[in-house]
């Protein structure tokens, strides 16, 4: 992990992997499980008029609750691990529930406005910034809820 997340640091990322400041800066909570860097987290995030997008690629009837559980640097979206059934909605609303709930903001601000049936989908949170929300979700790292 400490490899992965050195190389973001810019150019000679190769000397120092071994320094002190490389490993102090491996510690901290952006680079968390999954992710390769903390430009990555900016990535799955889109700023919106009325607040931020955040893309998210679900996995409902997960054995626990994790938000955010990784990143597919591919789709360019945070993995979430639910533990809801896609039944008639409860997946969805487990994840703007437990959103609020890491992002610091009502419920009702957070809405999926995009994949209501699908397992890709993009979240919708008012009244936040983009440099906020990437700040929020790097700082918790993969939370079980």
């Amino acid at each position: 992990m400490k490899i992965l997340f050195c190389q973001y640091l810019g150019a000679g990322f190769e000397e120092k992997v071994r320094s002190k400041r490389c490993k102090a800066l491996s510690r901290l909570k952006v680079a968390f499980s999954g992710m390769n860097g903390p430009d990555q987290i900016l990535e799955a995030i889109d700023t919106h008029p009325q607040g931020v997008l955040i893309r998210f690629e679900v996995s409902p009837g997960s054995n626990r609750l994790e938000i955010p559980s990784g990143f597919n640097p591919w789709r360019r979206s945070f993995e979430a691990k639910l533990t809801e059934k896609p039944i008639k909605g409860k997946a969805n609303l487990q994840l703007t529930r437990a959103l609020a709930d890491l992002l610091g903001v009502p419920g009702e601000r957070v809405q999926v406005i995009s994949g209501q049936k699908s397992s890709r989908k993009v979240v919708l949170v008012l009244g936040l910034d983009a440099d906020g929300a990437a700040e929020l979700l790097a700082g918790f790292g993969s939370r079980k809820v």
